[in-house]
């Protein structure tokens, strides 16, 4: 082989090399790429639906609410109803705040009605005459 032909291999297989680096390193800048955007997207999934749930029910009617309720099923419907009837529709349930023995004995002092406990206890001693 003469000296220019074993420049020219030399020469190919150094532009083949730097061709196979070249569409290795293009293929992980694309696999990480889609990666940042599956973390990035899946964060805003998660995160957006919660305000837009808050801001759209603190400005809803009762009617609204009630209407809303019974789109889901009719005993949903029925509750909203009661709800929106006693003293405390206006009060804004907030889904952080969680129930403890005060707010609960709080409630039950500001509700009249009997609890279905309550009524259950009524009417074992009325049946069984104690």
């Amino acid at each position: 082989m003469s000296r220019k032909s074993r420049m020219r291999l030399l020469l190919v297989d150094r532009d083949r090399s730097m061709q196979s680096l070249l569409k290795a390193l293009a293929q992980k800048a694309v696999v990480l790429g889609l990666m940042l955007l599956i973390v990035f997207s899946s964060l805003n999934i998660f995160v957006a639906p919660s305000y837009a749930i808050t801001a759209s029910r603190d400005k809803l009617t009762s009617q609204d609410k009630i209407d809303r309720a019974y789109q889901y099923s009719e005993g949903a419907g029925i509750l909203e109803e009661e709800k929106q009837a006693s003293s405390s529709a206006k009060q804004i349930f907030k889904p952080e705040d969680k129930a403890n023995i005060k707010s609960v004995k709080a409630s039950q002092a500001t509700d009249s009605e009997k609890s279905l406990v309550e009524q259950g206890k009524d009417l074992l001693e009325k049946v069984t005459g104690k």
